[in-house]
């Protein structure tokens, strides 16, 4: 498989990291071996002293010279040992849905209400005639799969946390209550979303259902839908990768 461009810093073998430090190694120990022993050397002879001095100093420029390049060695090996941690990382982008935060634009708006109670025909039981928590999460589920971008339910932003739940003839929403009518909005291309959604299988039976009893459904197009910011406490947080 290829290594895509930008990828991972390719490793230096242990091997070669291995020869490198003992070439450095064996070159600086040969010329501090050299100052010493020249340093060592007998002095009291005057004509030798120039040469000596000379030979010294020449050594020394080759310590010198070695310790640049042992620097620079070990720098090249770190870098390869230890790549850019933010070359790394993958790229996170925040989806609308994800982030919590405020977004604006096209879509529907679904509406679900209940069935007329005042005469309940024969062999009909009451909770036929009413919204449940599961008919308001197919829809959501339908306008999800249909390729919704953000979503709100009674104008509460829907996140990954959101918790619907079905009490009597209310809903409560992450907590507050709401009684019927029950609007769901979506962000999306209204064209795919109206679409997809009535081809949707969960939103097929609900259909049956209103054409049975008498359930409310309602769907419209808008040009501009503004959901609000999500409550801190319904926005999923995620360790991030420290400089």
């Amino acid at each position: 498989m290829r290594t895509p461009v930008g990828g991972p810093a390719r490793i230096l073998p242990s091997s070669a990291r291995a020869a490198v430090s003992v070439l450095v190694v064996t070159c600086a120990s040969g010329a501090l071996f050299t100052i010493s022993s020249l340093a060592n050397r007998d002095s009291s002879t005057p004509a030798a002293e120039p040469g000596l001095v000379s030979l010294v100093r020449d050594a020394q420029k080759d310590v010198d010279a070695l310790g640049a390049q042992v620097a620079s060695l070990k720098s090249e090996v770190d870098s390869y040992a230890k790549p850019d941690a933010a070359a790394q990382a993958p790229e996170r982008t925040a989806s609308p849905a994800l982030s919590g935060r405020a977004v604006r634009g096209p879509g529907v708006t679904i509406t679900l209400t209940d069935a007329p109670t005042q005469v309940i025909p024969e062999g009909v039981s009451v909770n036929d005639l009413v919204i449940h928590q599961q008919d308001i999460e197919d829809v959501m589920n339908a306008l999800w799969a249909s390729g919704a971008e953000a979503m709100s339910v009674q104008g509460v932003r829907v996140t990954g946390r959101t918790v619907i739940r079905c009490i009597g003839n209310v809903i409560l929403v992450d907590g507050q209550s709401f009684s019927p009518p029950y609007r769901i909005s979506a962000i999306g291309d209204p064209d795919e979303l109206r679409t997809k959604v009535d081809q949707d299988r969960r939103i097929v039976n609900y259909k049956a259902y209103v054409a049975l009893y008498g359930l409310g459904w309602d769907m419209s197009v808008e040009n501009e839908i503004l959901l609000p910011e999500a409550s801190t406490n319904t926005v999923n947080s995620y360790a991030q990768v420290v400089d």
